[in-house]
């Protein structure tokens, strides 16, 4: 099963968990995948420029879909949101 978890920093954006997520998701999925779907739920607020974790892995994967999960960790483990998100396999034959 992949598996991605890297440290960074929260980013100064309208929508910091989604940029740090869907990358972490999308390499998950692998080469070739496309999305299809991403959800997001926000936690606890994390103030720009925050150290952050961000994990990621594949909770399940069929022919032609993968269903990716990730989260975005405070230091202290506090969670700052959690992402779904289902993508195509545009090679699968």
């Amino acid at each position: 099963m992949t598996q991605v978890s890297r440290q960074t920093v929260f980013p100064d954006s309208p929508a910091p968990a989604a940029g740090l997520l869907e990358p972490a998701l999308s390499e998950v999925a692998g080469d070739g995948a496309e999305p299809v779907s991403l959800t997001i739920d926000y936690g606890v607020a994390a103030a720009p420029g925050a150290a952050v974790c961000v994990e990621a892995g594949v909770e399940r994967a069929t022919r032609t879909l993968v269903f990716a999960y990730g989260r975005v960790l405070a230091p202290d483990g506090a969670v700052l949101a959690t992402g779904a998100a289902v993508f195509r396999k545009v090679n699968a034959r």
